[in-house]
């Protein structure tokens, strides 16, 4: 790989060599060429068909141009061409925000118009506002130009005029010499970042992480700085400036992705710097102040691109800020290596080598474009060279770092063997002591544990027969208390319907004798509305029979689904034998209706038995006339 790197290297320098030698056939080719005559004409919506043949409108010569008057100028030129040969020159108006030709082709003996300017998105041109044509042998030509100084840029009072011709083939050639330049740099970017790709996907190192984004943003800066995004991408057009001399601005993507790539960049050069070197643990002051840096510039670069895109051209006066700030961060960078390199940290020596040249050359381009201005057209080597410098330096010292972390990783990975190798030796001694105890203690550990189990079954024994005695007293006593709750249930129930069954006599008495007393018979229907609880008392009564007698009624309604509720409640009397009378002083009937419920009931139960096929019950094989 870095033989290919190096024959790129060499095309550069003998396209250097190239050009030069172009250069000096194109001053040879220029010097036919004569501009003669330049008028001014201030626009009042003329036609192009007027300026052509009205000869009254008077063109006068002028050195500058004021939008006070109107923002639209017609340029008369007169090109005279010495030679006998066909010459192609390039026609450039400052101020070129937006200039349309009109030129006369003598192939088809017609009137042409070429648009270009910065503010033109039509306009694919790397160097925007030339306006190209050709001018016949032995003759002279007029040319117009309408210069459109637009509605959206910010105008000073006076707008100097300029008007320029070059011979095409000059302009080709440095086109061309620059494209190579171009091409090579992109192509050394493009072998390096395939070379380090594969590195970063293996160790997954956060250095070559950086390296590459170093990469991505040397090939946009590159590419932006030459203005190749201005010929791919001509639109939008954000924002214009026209400054008093005459020069014309626009705020296009190349300069947005021009922005983004110093970003990228910095970022690169910081981060990496970072992780290279232990600055972090050695050189907190210094890494802290990097930090800072790389965000206050990130910080300006992204307010500075809005308002750009805002509308407002901003970038003219803030690009010597900018410059000012990646010179700041270079510097503290070269400081801080040299700072790591005297302090003797690891691969600091390294990395300054590494370092050296490709930072040099950027602080050599910052300090260019702070004294001697930025209107370059991308007509400069110092990028490309600051580039691949960086690139082929830095790839260099990740290689040697890569190479000093393999051999840590080796050196470790062999003192890990050794450590686990004198890891198992002692665990086969141990193993060989545990095994000896084993048989020894083997014995007394299962005689130890069958005495255990003994000692523990009879304690369980033990503990489940005082379980069981307390539990049979709880029930017990619960029992009995059931029992006594049922009984005194029993006995308020009876006491309940004998004085109900004692009210009723009273009223069928005074019904009798004296219908007449209608208030006393209304105070003893109050007492027998009380009749009305009797289902409140039942439910009190069924409570505690079931606490006597569980799953009672759940057993004898699945046993006998078809008795009613009346008879399910005879049914539980007579279970815990009550007598004929006692039933009917619950119920508030007479005994003959309890002995007749009776029979129907067991009669009732008979026949479901014997429908079901079982054995006839207990209660249902008593005699209903036994009970008295």
């Amino acid at each position: 790989m870095p033989k290919y790197v190096c024959l790129l290297l060499i095309l550069l320098f003998a396209g250097t060599l190239q050009v030069g030698a172009q250069r000096a056939d194109g001053r040879a080719i220029s010097a036919p060429i004569v501009m003669e005559q330049v008028g001014v004409l201030p626009d009042r919506d003329y036609s192009w068909e007027r300026i052509r043949t009205d000869t009254t409108l008077a063109f006068r010569p002028a050195d500058s141009l004021r939008p006070v008057q109107t923002r639209r100028f017609w340029l008369k030129i007169a090109l005279g061409n010495r030679s006998r040969y066909t010459q192609a020159v390039q026609l450039t108006v400052l101020p070129n925000l937006d200039n349309t030709l009109f030129y006369f082709n003598e192939d088809t003996r017609t009137w042409r118009t070429r648009r270009a300017g910065v503010a033109v998105a039509a306009d694919s041109q790397r160097l925007k506002g030339a306006l190209p044509l050709l001018l016949p042998g032995q003759a002279t030509t007029t040319a117009y130009v309408l210069v459109n100084l637009g509605h959206r840029a910010a105008l000073p009072a006076a707008v100097r005029l300029k008007v320029s011709l070059e011979p095409t083939a000059v302009t080709q050639q440095a086109n061309t010499f620059f494209g190579t330049a171009w091409a090579v740099s992109v192509a050394v970017l493009a072998l390096l970042l395939l070379t380090n790709l594969p590195t970063y996907a293996h160790f997954r190192d956060r250095t070559s992480l950086y390296y590459l984004c170093t990469q991505v943003g040397a090939v946009l800066y590159i590419t932006a700085f030459r203005g190749y995004f201005k010929a791919w991408f001509p639109a939008p057009v954000f924002s214009q400036l026209v400054l008093p001399n005459g020069m014309s601005y626009a705020y296009t993507l190349n300069n947005v992705l021009m922005h983004l790539s110093v970003v990228l960049l910095l970022t690169g050069f910081v981060q990496m710097t970072r992780t290279y070197l232990p600055v972090q643990a050695h050189l907190p002051r210094l890494d802290r102040a990097l930090r800072v840096a790389l965000r206050g510039y990130a910080a300006f670069t992204v307010v500075v691109g809005l308002v750009n895109m805002s509308g407002f051209y901003l970038n003219h006066y803030t690009l010597l800020f900018d410059n000012l700030l990646v010179l700041g961060v270079m510097v503290l960078l070269l400081v801080t290596i040299t700072v790591a390199y005297r302090q003797r940290l690891p691969l600091a020596r390294i990395y300054l080598l590494a370092n050296a040249l490709p930072l040099l050359l950027v602080l050599v381009m910052a300090v260019y474009h702070v004294v001697f201005g930025f209107d370059n057209n991308g007509n400069l080597l110092l990028p490309d060279l600051a580039i691949i410098s960086h690139a082929l330096g830095f790839s260099a010292a990740i290689s040697i770092r890569l190479q000093s972390v393999q051999q840590t990783l080796l050196t470790k990975e062999t003192e890990a063997e050794r450590l686990a190798l004198d890891i198992r030796q002692q665990e086969l001694r141990h193993r060989e002591i545990v095994l000896k105890n084993q048989h020894i203690q083997t014995a007394l550990l299962e005689l130890e544990r069958r005495q255990q189990a003994r000692e523990q079954q009879t304690r369980q024994l033990s503990a489940d027969n005082e379980q069981h005695q307390a539990a049979n007293q709880d029930l017990q006593a619960q029992l009995e208390a059931n029992q006594r709750e049922l009984a005194s249930t029993s006995l308020y129930v009876q006491q309940k319907n004998a004085l109900l069954a004692e009210l009723k006599q009273q009223i069928q008495g005074l019904n009798a004798s004296d219908p007449g007393r209608q208030n006393e018979l209304a105070g003893m229907k109050s007492i027998l509305q009380t009749n009305l609880y009797l289902d409140e008392d039942w439910g009190k009564f069924k409570l505690h029979f079931e606490q006597v007698h569980p799953r009672f009624f759940e057993e004898l309604q699945a046993r006998y689904p078809a008795l009613t509720k009346n008879e399910q409640r005879l049914y539980c009397y007579f279970h815990i034998n009550l007598s004929t009378k006692e039933i009917a002083a619950l119920l508030n009937i007479d005994p003959g209706s309890v002995r007749r419920a009776k029979s129907r009931l067991y009669k009732k139960i008979t026949a479901a038995d014997v429908a079901a096929g079982r054995a006839p019950s207990a209660a249902g094989s008593e005699n209903p006339q036994a009970d008295q």
